[in-house]
């Protein structure tokens, strides 16, 4: 079943990946690019009305710009501009960048020790020869090697947990995959105590031991959600107005319709899945983040903010 979901990095991604293919092959029908890129062709449609509106790209105009009428029909097509592009745009530094601390990653990984191929692609992209493991605490490397050894094994965890309040709680967690996301390592694993996926700052474990129990059916059938804090159920488009420095929000989210002014703020919706968690996203930015629509949005992270004051927060089974 083709993809619905995508937040603003990977539609900002599949972008570039379909200027680069159009550019190369022609005109594309939108069924035709859904069928290869393995998304729906309402994703393709906003991916490609999305090209004209990058803030990498910038002033499309001296690119190409999209052929509206022609994409009404189905078709995908780009009319090149003043600087005549004749092959796919570059990736931007910011991306070039994330894909380098992915390879890190895997390179950290006793699976890939060695691996000549994916050397080369680190040496061709710049990438460090620190793998981004070393960012973490000596601690926290441990924690990490342990799970990293759960994913190879296919084997279960139990984790001493700390919660945002403080509170400990001991968890059977079936390890899918970790993540790094704004600086900080997250497990992603089947969590048995809530029978879901669930997302455990590695920071806040505080022991963790290899069971040697082989993971869940649960866990192999699981979908990982894309939004690391939360799964997406029934979404809310919600906007937001954030400073340049606090803009970063976006990525967090599946984004649509930004907008960047002169001096860097940035306005846009964010498809939210859960307004409690809104308030924590928001809180992070000490008021350089604001929501300003819809009423339900601007009230959960009102009442976010009076229970953090209050310290009548309750237990949260993510981050």
């Amino acid at each position: 079943m083709p993809k619905q979901e995508i937040d603003a990095e990977d539609l900002f991604n599949l972008s570039l990946s379909i200027v680069g293919l159009v550019l190369r092959d022609g005109p594309m029908a939108t069924t035709e690019l859904a069928t290869h890129f393995g998304y729906t062709e309402k994703t393709i449609v906003r991916a490609v009305k999305t090209i004209a509106n990058s803030e990498d790209i910038g002033r499309f105009e001296t690119h190409f710009y999209v052929d509206d009428e022609l994409l009404a029909t189905g078709e995908v097509d780009f009319s090149i501009g003043m600087a005549a592009l004749r092959r796919p745009p570059l990736l931007s530094k910011r991306q070039t960048t994330a894909l380098a601390a992915g390879l890190d990653f895997l390179a950290a990984l006793p699976q890939f020790a060695g691996n000549v191929a994916l050397s080369q692609i680190r040496s061709q992209i710049g990438s460090g020869t620190i793998p981004i493991t070393i960012l973490a605490s000596p601690a926290r490397q441990e924690t990490l090697q342990a799970i990293q050894q759960a994913l190879l094994d296919r084997t279960q965890l139990v984790a001493s947990y700390l919660n945002q309040l403080g509170e400990k709680s001991e968890r059977d967690i079936d390890p899918l995959r970790v993540d790094y996301v704004g600086r900080r390592h997250y497990l992603r694993g089947w969590c048995h105590s809530n029978q879901a996926v669930r997302s455990f700052r590695l920071d806040r474990i505080t022991k963790i031991e290899n069971t040697d129990k082989p993971i869940s059916r649960a866990a192999e059938l699981a979908e990982i959600p894309l939004e690391v804090f939360g799964q997406i159920e029934d979404e809310t488009t919600v906007e937001i107005f954030a400073t340049q420095e606090a803009s970063e929000i976006f990525w967090n989210f599946p984004a649509l319709d930004i907008q960047r002014d002169a001096e860097g703020n940035v306005t846009g919706k964010i498809q939210v899945g859960s307004l409690k968690a809104l308030g924590r996203h928001v809180a992070r930015y000490a008021g350089q983040a604001r929501v300003l629509s819809p009423h339900s949005a601007v009230e959960a992270v009102r009442q976010f903010a009076l229970q953090a004051r209050s310290g009548s927060m309750t237990p949260e089974d993510q981050d």
